[in-house]
């Protein structure tokens, strides 16, 4: 059964992103925005959704009303920006791309995996998945929220904390333990800033 589900492709031609005020812009910077339109220039056929803070939880309270609980205890937004992409991934398929990623070529229809890279590692920045892989992260990602609040790990270092229980470094370690393999590869299709806007 797992394999057959494993086999399944995601075939859904939809490019989700993601902005929720932190507090740190008045608005989506000028750079995001452009980014959006070359990803939708480049990208024709594709649907385009921005997801914002008030879309997400009227989607959760819709769809994932159990992870209602976990989402009013993330300590802070960068939690949820984090979280819902597996969420909306899992129901939609499609691909996720963060707003600081542009295209540099046109995503390939036939490509059901691929994954966003930082420094050459796998990396949450970009992710198209198979339906059983976007479940099974999904789920993962929730286990590793629950350890990393239970066990008190990385308190005081509310980065790394982040990037261990939703975060970039617990996508990592899921791709690795689960050998999942990008079908494109990244630098050649996507230009990444590397998070730097909202780490300054």
């Amino acid at each position: 059964y797992s394999y057959i589900m494993r086999k399944q492709k995601n075939t859904q031609l939809i490019i989700h992103q993601i902005y929720i005020d932190i507090g740190k812009y008045e608005k989506i910077p000028d750079e995001w925005v452009e980014n959006m339109e070359v990803n939708k220039k480049l990208n024709r056929g594709w649907r385009h959704i921005l997801w914002d803070e008030n879309k997400i939880m009227n989607f959760v309270n819709k769809n994932y009303p159990e992870y209602k609980k976990m989402i009013n205890s993330f300590p802070e937004k960068f939690y949820l920006i984090d979280f819902s992409r597996y969420l909306i991934l899992k129901k939609y398929g499609g691909i996720y791309i963060d707003l600081d990623v542009r295209c540099r070529k046109a995503i390939p229809k036939d490509a059901t995996t691929i994954l966003g890279d930082s420094k050459g590692r796998p990396n949450n920045n970009v992710m198209r998945l198979l339906p059983d892989d976007a479940s099974k992260l999904l789920d993962y990602s929730v286990v590793q929220y629950d350890r990393v609040r239970k066990e008190k790990l990385y308190e005081g270092r509310p980065i790394r904390r982040l990037f261990w229980s939703v975060g970039a470094y617990m996508f990592k370690s899921f791709i690795r333990e689960n050998k999942i393999k990008s079908d494109i590869s990244f630098k050649k299709y996507f230009k990444d800033a590397e998070a730097k806007s909202w780490l300054k």
